[in-house]
């Protein structure tokens, strides 16, 4: 089977990922921190995304980047490689919990990726 590829990512969906072995587009939403549906939405592509094969070329989410952030913060923080919310915590000496709850726009804080934008309180 040919890679699919898509023609053009739609907005909020920057970047691109090539599948590999055991990939379902669940799993790939999941890592991305999207959902299914979403996922889906944006590779018209993918004629069943029940069936993807190495090397397609899916749109996922690009950086991701609060609306805006509260006064009273110590202001905005660019995940870095290797970043994790408990060491950004620590890097700026809040609560894990209270920097995941002041950035509602990362739907899952396990999953944070380079270029992220958070809210430091």
């Amino acid at each position: 089977m040919p890679t699919r590829y898509p023609k053009e990512c739609p907005v909020g969906f920057i970047s691109h990922y090539f599948v590999v072995a055991d990939d379902t587009m669940a799993i790939v939403a999941q890592y991305f921190g999207t959902t299914k549906e979403e996922l889906i939405a944006a590779n018209p592509h993918i004629a069943d995304p029940n069936i993807l094969y190495i090397g397609d070329v899916l749109c996922v989410p690009g950086f991701r980047e609060p609306e805006t952030c509260p006064t009273n913060f110590q202001g905005r923080y660019e995940v870095k490689d290797g970043d994790t919310m408990f060491s950004i915590a620590q890097k700026f000496n809040v609560g894990e919990e209270e920097l995941i709850t002041a950035n509602q726009h990362i739907p899952n804080p396990e999953f944070i990726f380079p270029f992220d934008i958070l809210c430091v309180p």
